[in-house]
């Protein structure tokens, strides 16, 4: 199974979010951002117009899935509808990011607890109220959607009728509906570029269905391409800086200029009409090494999400190529049952077995060397402890020591150890090299490990009933810290756990207005659920950011929203066709 397979157990909770100019401290605290659509940037020349881009997306494999983020289960058709569809907000990457004042990479993915590094896109500001409890965002006026003659529809300006419509739309969605239905009271169009929600109570997490892009919330269409039919690509229209004119099946999907685009930005103190590329191209390439073949020889001049195994070759044929390693933060986990009848119920036992885990080989061997210290929490993100920070009896779960374990074990009463299972998904190889060593580590404590394979709907079902015996593997985004943390709540779907302080301690920190106390609770629920040990997480792998240096004015952002949004960051690129020429390309 893909791994994006399991964020959707998350529901609402892998959805996150880009990063607002600053959220309010509380309720009652307003939170604006200029009009301008981009602060000064440095360049290292002059921007040049037109030429293509060809960039090769995360599930660039297969076609997408869906056209229609609302009829979608989980992120597969946001990236596809990224070009010509936008969101109320955006990740401000020329204020916040490597091209600005670089206190943000922007390659985690922008969740409610980088709410400090949002920006505007199709509303200019938002206030989150107290009297009455809400948000009132302001729109940017002027914007148009192109329109589309297959659908009968005529370019039009963008308008608060049309937000209110997408936003009572994602109300409807099946994996939606419970999170609005349980804040959102009421969604009006005050005036023609008003937008006032009114909640019932404060969610933590308004930002990420509703404003912003990414995970399982839509991207802005207007209602005409609904009633069209909106998985239909040749139906689509938005107001982003492409607009989609061909799409071929097992081919590629192809985006062009969008001449009428709002959008502008500041280079060397000149404006510019954005985009500069008149032509995207995401293609759909289904073997691997072909996709490979394609990048080495600058048929694809970008790709983001390249296995680190790749590098020394890539290296050698294609010395020219920029590469810049980053950590992708999808860690995969080994999650124990303790809720039913299995050994695991004992914290003892639990934290044995992570002593007696070897998680610096499988991180070798397996995650080409990630960062074992990066789970439930990712490192770099607002909650993450750094392990010199964690309880001493914490941080010598990380030391890998058989003869402890086995020690812990007799002190929990399994002197001769047990047997115990794992279930996993046949289609992840990850998961069965990590299984196959886990077996190997875990006999030296005398414990044996029976790996349970399962196809993936029969692994679907053993993970949302929790019918796996004694544990299961899952992936999780540990740069988003309300999802990974969800994952441990109590009444979650798959939820093997029942911690009445730990639910306590997540539901407090999801009622908090203020941005700070909320990190403050994740950073203590992440140490917690660390002494717990409900988890084994693995090691943060690595992948490779690759692109060609005829690609200018790009700052090695991965996204401005969730799940690989490289939008903003495309609609300011150029191609250097002089240098791509005189590099043989």
């Amino acid at each position: 199974m893909k791994k994006k397979g399991l964020w959707l157990g998350l529901s609402f909770f892998l959805v996150a979010a880009l990063i607002l100019s600053s959220l309010a401290s509380s309720c009652g605290t307003k939170t604006t951002t200029t009009t301008t659509t981009t602060t000064a940037t440095t360049a290292a020349n002059t921007p040049k117009t037109g030429g293509t881009l060809t960039y090769f997306v995360a599930d660039g494999a297969h076609d997408p899935i869906s056209w229609d983020d609302v009829t979608t289960t989980g992120i597969a058709a946001t990236e596809w509808d990224n070009p010509y569809a936008e969101s109320l907000l955006k990740g401000d990457i020329n204020k916040y990011g490597p091209r600005g004042t670089n206190e943000f990479n922007f390659q985690h993915s922008l969740t409610s607890q980088f709410q400090s590094y949002y920006g505007p896109e199709l509303a200019i500001s938002w206030e989150v109220t107290s009297n009455p409890l809400g948000v009132v965002y302001k729109l940017r006026q002027g914007v148009m959607w192109t329109g589309n003659t297959t659908i009968g529809m005529a370019a039009r300006e963008f308008t608060a009728d049309d937000a209110v419509y997408h936003i009572k739309r994602n109300m409807t969605d099946s994996v939606l509906a419970g999170l609005y239905s349980s804040y959102v009271q009421s969604v009006t169009a005050t005036d023609k570029y008003t937008v006032t929600e009114v909640w019932s109570k404060f969610f933590a997490q308004w930002e990420s269905p509703i404003g912003l892009d990414g995970g399982v919330q839509a991207m802005i269409i207007p209602q005409e391409v609904v009633k069209a039919g909106a998985n239909n690509w040749q139906n689509q229209c938005g107001t982003g800086p492409f607009i989609l004119t061909d799409f071929i099946s097992g081919s590629y999907a192809k985006y062009t200029k969008n001449p009428n685009y709002w959008g502008t930005t500041t280079i060397n103190g000149q404006e510019y009409k954005e985009p500069f590329i008149d032509t995207l191209i995401y293609p759909i390439i289904p073997d691997a090494s072909t996709q490979i073949a394609n990048l080495r020889t600058g048929k694809i001049d970008m790709w983001a999400l390249v296995d680190l195994t790749n590098q020394d070759s890539l290296t050698q044929t294609s010395p020219s190529m920029i590469m810049q390693k980053w950590s992708t933060c999808r860690v995969d986990e080994l999650k124990f049952n303790t809720t039913g009848t299995s050994v695991f119920n004992s914290k003892d036992v639990r934290r044995a077995m992570m002593v007696a885990t070897d998680l610096n080989t499988i991180a070798t061997s397996v995650y080409q060397g990630g960062d074992i210290f990066g789970f439930p929490i990712a490192a770099g993100t607002p909650a993450f402890t750094p392990m010199d920070q964690l309880p001493a009896q914490d941080q010598l779960l990380y030391k890998y020591d058989p003869t402890t374990a086995k020690q812990m074990l007799a002190t929990a009463g399994y002197p001769n150890g047990f047997t115990c299972e794992v279930t996993i998904n046949t289609s992840t190889s990850a998961w069965k090299d990590v299984a196959q060593l886990l077996v190997s580590q875990w006999a030296k404590v005398g414990v044996t490990l029976k790996i349970d394979l399962l196809d993936d709907t029969a692994y679907q079902a053993a993970y949302s009933k929790i019918t796996y015996a004694d544990s299961i593997m899952l992936v999780y985004s540990t740069d988003d810290a309300w999802a990974v943390l969800y994952s441990d709540r109590t009444g979650n779907e798959g939820v093997a756990v029942n911690d009445p302080v730990f639910n306590d301690m997540f539901d407090k920190g999801q009622n908090t207005p203020d941005v700070a106390s909320q990190i403050a609770q994740q950073k203590a629920m992440a140490v917690y659920t660390i002494d717990q040990s409900w988890s084994i997480g693995f090691a943060n792998p690595f992948m490779l950011n690759c692109y060609w240096p005829w690609v200018k004015n790009y700052y090695g952002e991965i996204s401005a929203g969730n799940y690989s949004d490289v939008m903003p960051m495309i609609r300011e690129m150029w191609i250097d066709q002089a240098l791509k020429t005189k590099l043989g390309y």
